[in-house]
C-alpha cells in the first residue's frame, strides 16, 4: 500500500487560503496580512509568503510592493476575458471528450448533476458550488489532454471564486442547475451543436449577470 506524503507547510497554507478565497470567506479586494495568517496557522511567514506567491500566479491574489497582498478584484473587462477563455477551452475539451470518452463523460455528468440536486435541496450552497466546479473539470478529465487540462487548472480557482460571488444573486443557482441538466442531456445524446449552444448561454449569463448586478471595479 502506497504511503501518502504529508503536506508541506506551504501546501497547507496554500490550501487554507485558496479555500477561503474560493468559498467567499475572504472577499474580493480584502487585504491579507502575512503575520495574521501565519499566526492563525501556527507557522512562520515563509510558507505563507510562498503560498501567496502561488495564489498570485493563479490570479487569486495581487501583491504590490509596499502595499502587500490583497484578494483579487474583477473589472467587467476581466470577467469578459474569463468568459471568452472558458468558451474557447471548454468547447475544445468537449469536442475531444465526446470522441474519446463520451460514455464516461456522460456517466460523470449525470452523477454530478444528481449530487448537485441533493446539495441544492438540502441548502448546502458550498457543496453545490464545489460540484459545479467538478462538473466542468469532468470535461477536461475525459478529454485526456494534459495541455488543455493544465490551462484550465491554472484559472479554475478564479473561475470558482467568481462562481461563488455570483451565487448570492436571486435565482442564480436555480438557473445554473437547469443549465447543467441540459448540458448533461446533450452529452448523453452526443449532440455537440447543442452543447455549444447551451455552453454559450451558460457562460454568457455570467457575463450579463456580473455587468448588471455589480458595480464596475
Amino acid at each position: 500500500m502506497a504511503l501518502t506524503r504529508p503536506k508541506s507547510l506551504r501546501e497547507l497554507a496554500l490550501e487554507h487560503l485558496r479555500n477561503r478565497i474560493v468559498g467567499g470567506e475572504l472577499k474580493m479586494g480584502q487585504a491579507l496580512s502575512e503575520r495574521r495568517i501565519s499566526d492563525e496557522l501556527g507557522v512562520s511567514k515563509s510558507p505563507v509568503r510562498e503560498a501567496l506567491a502561488q495564489l498570485r500566479d493563479e490570479g487569486l491574489v495581487t501583491i504590490e510592493p509596499q502595499k502587500g497582498a490583497r484578494v483579487f478584484t474583477l473589472t467587467e473587462h476581466e470577467v469578459n476575458q474569463i468568459c471568452d477563455f472558458r468558451q474557447a477551452i471548454e468547447v475544445a475539451a468537449f469536442e475531444i471528450a465526446l470522441k474519446r470518452n463520451q460514455k464516461a463523460l456522460s456517466k460523470d455528468m449525470k452523477r454530478i448533476v444528481k449530487d448537485m440536486d441533493a446539495a441544492r435541496k438540502s441548502g448546502n450552497e458550498a457543496k453545490y458550488l464545489s460540484l459545479d466546479t467538478a462538473f466542468h473539470q469532468a470535461i477536461f478529465r475525459n478529454c485526456e489532454n494534459d495541455y488543455l487540462s493544465a490551462s484550465y487548472d491554472r484559472y479554475v480557482g478564479k473561475i470558482a471564486a467568481l462562481r461563488t460571488h455570483l451565487s448570492a444573486l436571486p435565482q442564480h443557482t436555480k438557473l445554473s442547475f437547469d443549465e447543467h441538466i441540459n448540458l448533461a442531456d446533450a452529452v448523453q445524446n452526443s449532440n455537440m451543436s447543442e452543447i455549444k449552444r447551451l455552453l454559450a448561454e451558460h457562460i454568457d449569463r455570467t457575463r450579463q449577470t456580473y455587468a448588471s448586478s455589480f458595480p464596475v471595479l
